[in-house]
């Protein structure tokens, strides 16, 4: 079997469009942030794939920023944003026991920047053909 429905899914988001992805059968989910060209990218949970409620998720306290092919850890104090340098990468890690009771999705948003979002651990493994819809 392959990474892909056996060990991880993937969605993705464009800059501000924040698309919702739910970590009910996800240990966690790595934002990768790239082709930001400044401010943070923020991270927020909601109680349900669209409407319902929000909040910024204030849990980040390390992420990684790559340059030139080599990634850097970068530690902060509790906080909902993360930042990579103009035109790199950045990779923030989220695991689902970090989120409030009763919220199972997440979603990040940048002004420039776009995601993908990589879902770990996958409780229901499957072909790629047959995994259900992340943002569902």
């Amino acid at each position: 079997m392959e990474a892909l429905g056996r060990v991880f899914n993937l969605a993705h988001s464009a800059t501000t469009s924040a698309v919702r992805v739910n970590l009910k059968d996800a240990t966690g989910v790595t934002f990768v942030l790239t082709g930001a060209s400044s401010g943070n990218a923020t991270i927020a949970e909601h109680d349900a794939a669209s409407s319902g409620t929000s909040q910024n998720l204030a849990t980040i306290t390390r992420y990684y920023r790559q340059s030139s092919g080599l990634w850097t850890l970068v530690t902060q104090a509790a906080a909902a944003t993360f930042t990579a340098g103009t035109g790199g990468l950045a990779a923030c890690y989220i695991g689902a026991s970090e989120l409030s009771d009763g919220f199972t999705y997440l979603s990040a948003s940048h002004a420039s920047g776009s995601f993908v979002y990589i879902l770990h651990d996958l409780q229901v493994q499957r072909d790629p053909a047959a995994l259900a819809a992340v943002t569902a």
